[in-house]
């Protein structure tokens, strides 16, 4: 409900800061072309002298989502009401990372879902948003911080198989140097592993020998040639003619 309120507050808004009637014909902006919904709200809200109310997200993105769905009639306004809030949130985002084009594909998708209202609908709408949503830039930081909790869960060889799959598609040189460079600095690593003592894990025979079991490993098998068709047993005898 707050929603429909809303967005009708935000429409008559929006005509009192226009410089044209509904017919079209100029006219003075009857308020600031920089007021704002939320202060205007609060403006309209106020009792008694005292401070109004505060719009909240909530009611910002159901706003959204009735403009885009039910006012361009991609959904009816029983559809609207029939969805959970957390449906109409979804949907607002969407409509609001394709910057309110109610004919693009994922808001015409988000409002099949807002229609059919399944029980896959939150998961569906969320792929959507997904699917729209630019992804924020990483930081180094961050990137270690999601490697080391993939480590920490026993993830390692996954995370090295992953960057030796990455690297036979590297084409940048400096990129690649980089790569080798940690690669190498990496492998020292087992040298450098020792226990309390001093002494090292993993000695150079244990690795020499793994070094081996990985050659044999992949080693590429003689291909054995093809058997040759055995010649009949009286291959100088003439074949009978059939009868």
């Amino acid at each position: 409900m707050a929603g429909k309120v809303v967005y009708a507050v935000q429409k008559r808004l929006e005509q009192l800061k226009s410089p044209f009637s509904p017919d079209g014909t100029p006219k003075k902006p009857q308020i600031n072309q920089a007021t704002s919904l939320a202060s205007y709200w609060e403006s309209i809200t106020k009792v008694n002298g005292k401070q109004g109310v505060k719009l909240n997200n909530h009611w910002l993105s159901c706003a959204v989502c009735f403009g885009s769905y039910v006012a361009s009639e991609l959904i009816t306004e029983a559809d609207y009401d029939k969805n959970p809030a957390a449906n109409l949130e979804l949907a607002a985002s969407i409509s609001t990372q394709v910057g309110g084009d109610v004919t693009h594909a994922a808001v015409m998708a988000a409002g099949e879902e807002l229609r059919d209202r399944s029980k896959n609908s939150a998961s569906n709408l969320r792929e959507i948003l997904a699917s729209v949503k630019e992804p924020k830039e990483m930081t180094i930081e961050k990137a270690k911080e999601i490697i080391l909790k993939v480590i920490a869960s026993g993830h390692l060889g996954v995370v090295i198989a992953e960057v030796g799959a990455e690297i036979a598609h590297m084409e940048d040189s400096e990129n690649a140097r980089s790569a080798f460079f940690g690669l190498l600095t990496a492998n020292d690593m087992f040298a450098a592993n020792v226990d309390e003592n001093g002494m090292r894990r993993f000695s150079d025979k244990v690795l020499n020998a793994w070094a081996n079991a990985y050659d044999q490993a992949n080693a590429e098998t003689p291909q054995t040639p093809p058997a040759e068709t055995p010649a009949p047993q009286n291959a100088a005898e003439p074949v009978a003619a059939a009868a």
